[in-house]
């Protein structure tokens, strides 16, 4: 009895252990896509002045509530 008790325990543990990394591991590659087109938004914004300064300007009427 306690052989099959420890059997499913086991098994029960491996499943949560699995989806547990699994959502780690999908966590993980949205954060770096995110990152990814972050830093391809900010080259944007580095290569294009009259663009960074449009979005300044919006950031700032946005923080105000415009």
């Amino acid at each position: 009895m306690n052989e099959a008790i420890n059997q499913l325990v086991l098994q029960s543990l491996a499943t949560k252990l699995a989806k547990s990394e699994l959502e780690s591991a999908q966590n993980e590659s949205f954060y770096q896509l995110a990152t990814s087109e972050l830093k391809v938004m900010n080259e944007v914004l580095e290569y294009d002045q009259a663009l960074k300064e449009l979005f300044e300007e919006t950031k700032a009427k946005m923080q105000k509530g415009e």
